[in-house]
């Protein structure tokens, strides 16, 4: 390669080749969610609890970043998106994004979620469950989350209320955090 034009070529044609790889294994995996910076698209709160985080891409590479479960299914329902995207949600106790259609859920009144949907997600069946004994509730999977009718809230009639406190937190959502919830709770109600 004497030609210095050709050897441009070549490593201009690579390196286009190497950038598009690497885009497109990003948009494979989940949307990055920065926590305490980006904003729901539904409520326009800042997305703050890493525990009930949700997201999904459309096939142009927008992503949809979401507080709580509850607000990507009424969202996505509006939008028409629901059926057509790949969904992450964030497993309740590891704090990172898992892909919904393989999560398992618990759909509570028991823990406050930011928006007051009240679904917890889960990667593992077995913490889905001792979840879902603890709150006296049940486990359910994806296609049945998708199914939930709007009544209020997400859960409407599906959950069972737990007594007072979560004893599922992690020591920083406190019961205030309960008794904010149960308040936004009825006001959405009507």
């Amino acid at each position: 390669m004497k030609n210095p034009l050709t050897l441009f070529l070549v490593v201009l044609i690579l390196g286009t080749t190497v950038a598009g790889c690497g885009a497109q294994a990003a948009a494979d995996g989940p949307p990055e969610i920065n926590y305490g910076r980006d904003i729901c698209i539904e409520c326009g709160m800042i997305i703050s609890d890493d525990r009930f985080a949700a997201a999904y891409r459309l096939d142009d590479g927008t992503e949809k970043l979401f507080d709580d479960l509850g607000d990507l299914i009424l969202h996505a329902r509006e939008a028409g998106e629901l059926e057509s995207v790949e969904v992450w949600v964030s497993d309740f106790h590891e704090k990172v994004l898992v892909s919904a259609e393989g999560a398992f859920f618990v759909p509570t009144l028991g823990v406050a979620s930011p928006m007051g949907h009240g679904i917890l997600a889960f990667e593992d069946h077995e913490r889905a469950e001792a979840t879902a004994h603890a709150l006296e509730g049940e486990v359910i999977e994806w296609e049945t989350v998708k199914a939930l009718p709007v009544i209020g809230k997400l859960v409407g009639d599906h959950h069972h209320e737990h007594a007072e406190g979560d004893g599922m937190g992690d020591g920083d959502s406190g019961h205030d955090d309960q008794e904010h919830g149960d308040h936004g709770h009825d006001d959405h109600d009507h």
